[in-house]
């Protein structure tokens, strides 16, 4: 398909689509105690499919039996977690443990006998003494995607011209206001509606397990494809805490897999640092490293592990030691007693994963040994257990079978949106939990009375149903104030040479192409490219010092590796002709250009034009994308967009 030339003769707006993102912005906030009024759950890949599970064969799960209710939760109506009378609920699978024997295998296509369960019962009375009787064989688990974003109205596509033709016609008007996206769409957006109701027919649980992780740095979604459509954060997730204890009264215990940050650095530090605040604000019981977290220093680490203020610390490893052996300084498990029960959690770091750990002052040992030694003693003292394994789901699964006293195996390995259903590990009675990515949801198991413990399942999506914490949002404000203090260079960034920098020379500012490009100027000026500084200055808190905000909202930032070019963007007050989203973002720097257009020859001025020119075709391809991408603008479509910040000039 040949390349449309759209721009020639340098610094015209942008070829980007209109600002709703920025790129790995990983911390906003939201209103505590208030919803805003176009609320929406994140979308993560639209309408993508989700990857193939090569690695895990789909005939290492069934499906539990299900569970009768029995005595209900409070009405729909009464409960701040359901949804609005209009919505319909989630069809929510109950489950019930049952003998391997019993479970029908659907997938392998045999023909066993199936589980045997009461039938569901009009009152409670009448489920604790209805007849036991055979059900069908359940339906194989299904693995659901993300939800799928609402799409776009469609739109008329232009019509197809020459190069010639496209190169003498008029610069292109942009279409008046914004595309009716779901953010830019004027609708209250209704989470529940969205993502399902919770918990819909659940009796009061003896115990409520909640587990979460793959936190990966993102300690509250950006915010810039709406706060609101987005799931996950500190701050709901603690509200979710609060609900449960508070309004519903049901004994929690909390459990995280681990993955709390993602890369290193001093940045990644800090997050760690709230994150485990958080955490210990939010009364979690068992937190298990991963890879990421055991890249940081060890002194750091064992800081955290070894307790604070004279508390035990929530961090277990089996197979893991800071600064000695495994053991040493954190325990390698641990019982939590609660709603009764007493539960045993170890945390083992996979083979696989432990290849990835460089760091002299770790100890490893093999995880199949540590849990042959604990996995006796925990089960003498504890009436369920359960496995944090931040490792593959191939080893996650082969310690289910080789250690079947787990009822429950936690991995890190998983899908980007954790199953709707329950599933267990072909020929144990074994849960298998993944939690998905980002923190966006959480899983909750119910424990109810029963030999053994009945439990159902539940995905709870942390989205805006959940009002903001206002301590989590303290905790934010501190940590952007870190950043705003420690400054750039404190952080360990340091700006690199732009791969055009021999062509086109140093960044100027859009400011500079007006005299010579005003009616693409214009279109730019009108766009939220020209605006793009403001929306991370004026939010609560602030985010115009944090690298992740701040790549993808000035000029001369790599926008995904956030680290700034030189001659690029360093303060308001140093550079401020390089605020917003400008002319350079796109077609390069423009030092020599704009030199050239003053009193360079005319072969100098055609050959620097044409190191400014970017074309559709390779605007489509890369750049858009590079700010807009499926984490920050899930609802980005390139054609749709196109229109508003569309702009030619003359050869």
């Amino acid at each position: 398909m040949p390349l449309v030339r759209l721009v020639r003769s340098g610094m015209a707006g942008l070829l980007i689509a209109l600002l709703v993102s920025t790129a790995g912005c990983s911390s906003a906030t939201e209103k505590p105690e208030a919803v805003r009024p176009q609320a929406s759950a994140p979308k993560a890949a639209p309408a993508a499919e989700p990857p193939t599970m090569s690695k895990l064969p789909v005939t290492e799960f069934q499906q539990l039996a299900t569970l009768p209710p029995s005595e209900p939760l409070p009405k729909p109506t009464q409960e701040p977690m359901d949804a609005p009378p209009a919505a319909s609920p989630v069809e929510l699978p109950a489950a019930v443990s049952v003998k391997p024997a019993e479970m029908s295998n659907p997938l392998r296509g045999g023909e066993e006998s199936p589980a045997r369960v009461a039938p569901p019962a009009p009152s409670a009375s009448a489920a604790s003494s209805a007849p036991a009787a055979a059900i069908a064989p359940s339906a194989p688990p299904v693995l659901s995607a993300s939800p799928t974003p609402s799409a776009p109205p469609a739109t008329t596509a232009p019509p197809v011209t020459s190069p010639a033709a496209q190169a003498s016609a008029k610069p292109a008007q942009p279409p008046v206001g914004r595309p009716h996206t779901s953010k830019n769409s004027g609708i209250p957006f209704d989470p529940i509606k969205e993502n399902g109701k919770i918990f819909n027919g659940w009796p009061k649980p003896k115990l409520a397990l909640v587990i979460t992780g793959m936190e990966e740095g993102y300690l509250e979604p950006c915010g810039c494809a709406g706060l609101d459509r987005m799931k996950g954060g500190m701050s709901r997730r603690a509200t979710f805490f609060q609900w449960l204890r508070k309004k519903y009264g049901w004994p929690v215990v909390r459990l995280d897999v681990g993955g709390l940050v993602q890369g290193f650095g001093r940045q990644a530090e800090l997050k760690f640092q709230t994150s485990i605040e958080g955490k210990l604000k939010m009364g979690y019981d068992a937190i298990a490293f991963g890879t990421d977290d055991l890249r940081l220093p060890a002194g750091e680490l064992a800081a955290v592990a070894a307790g604070v203020d004279g508390k035990p610390s929530p961090f277990l490893a089996a197979n893991v030691g800071l600064l000695g052996k495994p053991g040493e300084i954190m325990p390698q498990s641990r019982v939590i007693e609660a709603g009764g029960l007493k539960i045993g959690v170890t945390a083992i770091l996979g083979k696989t994963y432990q290849k990835e750990i460089h760091n002299d002052e770790i100890e490893m040992s093999d995880p199949e040994a540590a849990l042959a030694k604990i996995v006796p003693e925990l089960k003498q003292k504890a009436d369920y257990l359960v496995l944090l394994a931040h490792a593959t789901r191939e080893e996650s699964i082969a310690w289910g079978k080789r250690f079947p006293a787990f009822n429950v195996v936690v991995s890190s390995d998983g899908w980007p949106e954790p199953p709707d259903r329950q599933q267990i590990i072909r020929g144990t009675k074994t849960l298998l939990i993944t939690v998905g990515e980002k923190g966006k949801n959480a899983i909750v198991l119910g424990l109810y009375d029963g030999s053994p413990l009945l439990v159902r399942y539940q995905r709870v999506p942390l989205d805006s149903r959940f009002p903001a914490s206002p301590d989590m949002k303290m905790l934010m404000a501190a940590y952007q104030e870190q950043l705003k203090s420690i400054g750039f260079g404190g952080l360990g960034l340091r700006s690199v040479p732009h791969p055009l920098r021999e062509t086109n020379g140093k960044f100027v500012g859009s400011q500079k192409c007006e005299s010579c490009h005003e009616k693409s100027y214009g279109i730019w000026k009108k766009s939220g490219h020209a605006h793009a500084y403001e929306t991370i200055a004026k939010v609560d808190p602030p985010r115009n010092f944090d690298p992740e905000c701040v790549s993808c909202h000035v000029i001369g930032w790599h926008p995904s590796k956030f680290f700034p070019y030189e001659s690029g963007y360093q303060n308001r007050d140093k550079t401020p002709a390089l605020v917003n989203v400008g002319c350079e973002d796109c077609h390069g720097p423009g030092e020599k250009h704009v030199a050239a257009e003053l009193s360079g020859s005319e072969d100098l001025r055609k050959k620097l034009r044409q190191a400014m020119v970017l074309t559709k075709a390779e605007a489509k391809k890369q750049q858009c994308v590079s700010c807009h991408d499926l984490d920050n603008s899930p609802d980005f479509k390139f054609d749709l967009y196109w229109p508003f910040i569309e702009h030619h000039e003359k050869e």
